[in-house]
């Protein structure tokens, strides 16, 4: 699977893709989960923030480098926000969160590797191979 195959198919799905972000939006991202001793992006999320700098589908949402604003519903926070207070938890050192849905949080560590982790306990549920499997488990869980 490639970045637009991924987008497609989350589409044909019903997902809502938010404009992409700009290059400066995803360094300052970057910069700042560092700075908090977060994992930085992998190469796959520098090309997804290109394309969508926030997906939402059903309750599954993939958080972008800026807060998305979604008229009268709730905004989607950022990918920062989320991981500021959330790195206060020792489970998480060395993670980032990139998504959410009902049942599970999705978060990637510093070598590149993808998990799902429970909502409680923050316990690892799943380590994915493949980014864009953990990508779409994020988004598709969110849609009953």
């Amino acid at each position: 699977m490639n970045m637009n195959e991924f987008i497609s198919s989350m589409k044909s799905r019903g997902a809502i893709i938010f404009p992409p972000a700009t290059t400066r939006d995803i360094t300052l991202a970057n910069n700042a989960l560092q700075s908090r001793r977060c994992a930085m992006f992998p190469a796959i999320f520098n090309k997804l923030y290109q394309t969508a700098s926030s997906i939402n589908l059903g309750n599954g949402y993939i958080f972008g480098p800026f807060e998305v604003s979604r008229g009268n519903k709730y905004p989607i926070p950022s990918i920062v926000d989320i991981n500021v207070e959330l790195s206060i938890i020792s489970a998480l050192r060395g993670k980032t969160i990139f998504g959410r849905n009902d049942l599970f949080l999705f978060a990637f560590d510093a070598f590149g590797a993808f998990y799902m982790l429970d909502n409680l306990g923050l316990r690892v549920l799943r380590k994915y191979d493949d980014p864009y499997r953990a990508l779409s488990d994020c988004l598709i869980a969110g849609k009953f």
